[in-house]
Formats: C-alpha cells, structure tokens, sequence
C-alpha cells in the first residue's frame, strides 16, 4: 500500500489502511500510464504520487483522478525532478506551441531566440528566489497549451521587469548629467505641462512608420544594441544609428511643434519646454512604447 499512503499523506488524509486496494490499484493505473508514455525518464513513483495528490487536493477531489492529464503530468514531475532528458522531452511536446506563442508577442528571430531560452529557463529552471514554473502545472489541461498561456505571461512579465529597469538607469543617469538639481525654470516647466507633455509624446509617436516605431522598441524597450538591430534588417551599423538618430528627431521636434500649438506658451516656457524634451525623450518613449502600452 505504498503508493496509497503517499497519497493520503501528502493530501492530508492520513496514512494508508489495509482498505486501501482500490486506491492503490488506481494508483498503479496512473502511475503506469506515465511511465508508458515516457519509458525514458527515470522518475521516482512516489514523487508522481505525491504530485498527483497535490493536483487532487487542489481541485477538491479524488474522483476525478482519471480525468487528469496524466502523461502530461508524469513529464512536468520529471521535468520538476530534473530527470535526464525530461527537458528535451518538454521541448518536443510543446515547441510548436511555444514557437507560436513567442511569435505573436516578439516578431524579431533574433529577439524570438532570446526570448525562448529566457521563458525556457523560467518554465523548467526557475531562480534562486523562484521555483521553476513547470513544478505549478496541475494536469487540469494539454501541457502545451498550458505552456504557451505561461510563456506569454512571464514575457510580458519579463519585458516589463526590463522595461522598468531601463526607466530607472535612464532616470538615474539624467539626474546625474544635471547634477541633481533641476533648473527652477525646468521643474515649473515639467508641473505644469506635464499632461500637455504626455499627451503630446504619445500623439509624436504616431507620426512614425512601423519600421522607426519598432526601432526605437528594440532599442528602448528590448535593451537591443545598435550593431545588433543593423544585423536584423542586414544595414551597417551606422545606417542603424541614423535610423535611430531620425526617428529620435523626428519625435522631439513634433512634440515641441505640438506644446507650441497647444498651449500658447510664451518664448521662455517653450524654452524651457524644449529642454525638457530633450531630458526625457528617452524615458518618455520607453514607457510609451513598452509592454504595458
């Protein structure tokens, strides 16, 4: 009854009795159809069964034991377990699916091939803080198809984490070029025009081409070097750096021509709304362009 009392044990029912046949021979059942569809990967039955019992518990019922996804299931606990090939294996049963959700959210290869190995780690690797993610998975659906709804989400959560750490080194690094200290024409500048100023980017930026808009993505948001982007689109770096340059350009003096038309300032606001551009171009098209938006 060794399987029957895992069981119990790890889901709060005590260890197992001489009643306990039925349960054991289900468990059997289950624990040999994992093993027949993944005879390769050594795995510890009664580390499945203890899975499978936290899977039961959390859906509320022993009934449904059979409905799970079994062989699903038994290749997630190989690949918590770090068995031998069980992350190939992963590989093969939900790389299509994988490839198909990357693509809808990063349409660079390149970018795509960074982003498959980053959700890749989190899913099957995890942190020092954070476990790997396959160890959540409960059997309740097809295993790729819950992989693609977890790769999706933990890019987005991975773009954003970069996204946010760009913001502050950006922040950190204009603060630093003044000195700390905001000229007082400046700072009044950026209180009372701050909404003008926002809407003003944000209506910038659609004067762009897809192509400068994603430029300036990959760079800003995607932390994506220069000579890397001139390799996507096959130009010298330089031709990429006068993209950018452009595009940069292009925004700033549409928003300044738009706070003019907007706001009526006098000649020394607008002076010192010209500065102010200049000092959060960088941040303020980060955020705009990032994840989130």
């Amino acid at each position: 009854m060794q399987l029957a009392a895992a069981f119990r044990a790890e889901s709060g029912g005590g260890a197992a009795s001489a009643s306990d046949p039925e349960l054991e021979a289900r468990l059997g059942t289950l624990l040999a159809r994992g093993r027949s569809a993944h005879p390769d990967l050594a795995l510890d039955g009664l580390a499945f069964i203890r899975q499978l019992a936290r899977c039961a518990a959390a859906a509320g019922t022993n009934a449904a034991l059979e409905t799970l996804n079994v062989e699903d299931l038994y290749l997630a606990c190989a690949c918590a377990a770090r068995a031998a090939g069980a992350a190939a294996r992963f590989e093969e049963r939900c790389g299509p699916r994988l490839t198909a959700a990357l693509a809808a959210t990063v349409k660079s290869p390149d970018l795509r091939a960074e982003a498959r190995q980053r959700v890749l780690d989190r899913l099957l690797v995890g942190t020092i803080d954070v476990p790997a993610k396959i160890s959540t998975y409960a059997g309740q659906g097809p295993l790729d198809s819950w992989a693609a709804v977890a790769a999706q989400r933990l890019l987005a959560n991975l773009l954003r984490s970069d996204a946010t750490e760009q913001r502050a080194r950006e922040g950190a690094a204009v603060e630093a070029a003044l000195g700390g200290v905001v000229a007082p024409e400046v700072a009044f500048a950026k209180r009372r025009y701050r909404a003008e100023f926002e809407r003003a980017m944000a209506d910038a930026l659609l004067v762009l081409d897809e192509r400068d808009r994603l430029l300036l993505r990959l760079q800003l948001v995607s932390q994506v070097s220069v000579e890397a982007i001139g390799k996507m689109y096959g130009v010298a770096q330089a031709t990429a750096s006068r993209w950018l340059a452009s595009a940069r350009d292009r925004v700033q003096m549409e928003v300044i021509r738009l706070l003019r038309e907007r706001l009526g300032a006098s000649p020394d606001e607008i002076a010192s709304l010209v500065g102010v551009v200049a000092s959060q171009l960088d941040l303020s098209m980060s955020r705009l362009l990032g994840p989130a938006a």
